[in-house]
């Protein structure tokens, strides 16, 4: 098993029961007790999990950053906005990808509100609810296997019927951006759908809010390119918006 992969199945245990042993890991692994520490030390310096006698448990933060509920009650006015200007660039007809996020959660709200007839492609459960309630809306489902801390499907599967379809535009909704690293996350199961809906979309369209901006997380999307398009909120600092659109990145937000 790859390095990243015994990553993803650490952080998927550590998810779904907040603690792991030492013991647990080397047999479902099928590693030597080395290797497994190892990874937890370094899964421990990228600050997501906290070694323990034996094992290793979430961190003590991990609720503030990592957690969907709580990710979902911060910066709403933010997000709303962004809704809003993820609208303006979505015609009726079009078919429209959103990976699962909580930013897209509220632009799948507004788009709903906002528009008739759309093909939606998602592979984010609420996401998929909300849209099958729009009776002149297709809703294309991925096949997957469910993460259920973050309302999402995700797995090879999922990535292949993503793959099949043609997409106008694609809202990408990423919890880290920064001029050196590019697009980052922490949702293990995430990154491989974002690259499988950004690699069929005619246009990808960024949706982060400015609290996400020149900040690096552990898993690596992609680096971003000139020709990309950010949408933000208004408190985006100036300074920082000024140095991507200085390197040919389009950064969209209202002006307050």
């Amino acid at each position: 098993m790859l390095q990243e992969e015994r990553y993803k199945k650490i952080q998927n245990l550590l998810k779904q029961n907040g603690s792991v042993k030492v013991t647990e890991l080397v047999h479902v692994l099928n590693v030597s007790i080395d290797t497994v520490r190892r990874d937890l030390e370094n899964l421990e310096t990228k600050k997501l999990l906290k070694r323990v006698h034996g094992g290793a448990i979430l961190p003590e933060d991990w609720g503030d950053e990592h957690v969907f509920s709580n990710r979902e009650s911060k910066n709403k006015d933010e997000k709303r906005e962004i809704a809003e200007l993820a609208c303006e660039y979505v015609s009726e007809g079009q078919a429209i990808a959103l990976n699962a996020g909580t930013t897209t959660m509220e632009i799948a709200k507004k788009l709903s509100e906002s528009f008739e007839r759309l093909t939606i492609i998602s592979n984010g459960l609420r996401i998929i609810e909300l849209f099958s309630q729009k009776p002149g809306f297709t809703v294309i489902v991925p096949g997957g296997i469910v993460d259920q801390a973050e309302y999402a499907l995700y797995g090879k599967k999922c990535e292949e019927d993503i793959r099949n379809y043609n997409i106008d535009q694609a809202f990408i909704s990423v919890n880290a951006i920064s001029l050196n690293k590019g697009l980052t996350d922490f949702r293990i199961h995430e990154i491989d759908i974002m690259k499988a809906m950004m690699e069929n979309a005619q246009r990808t369209i960024i949706a982060a809010d400015s609290s996400k901006f020149e900040k690096v997380l552990y898993l690596n999307v992609r680096a971003l390119e000139s020709k990309d398009t950010i949408i933000t909120d208004s408190s985006l600092n100036e300074e920082i918006a000024n140095k991507y659109k200085n390197t040919g990145i389009k950064i969209v937000h209202r002006q307050i």
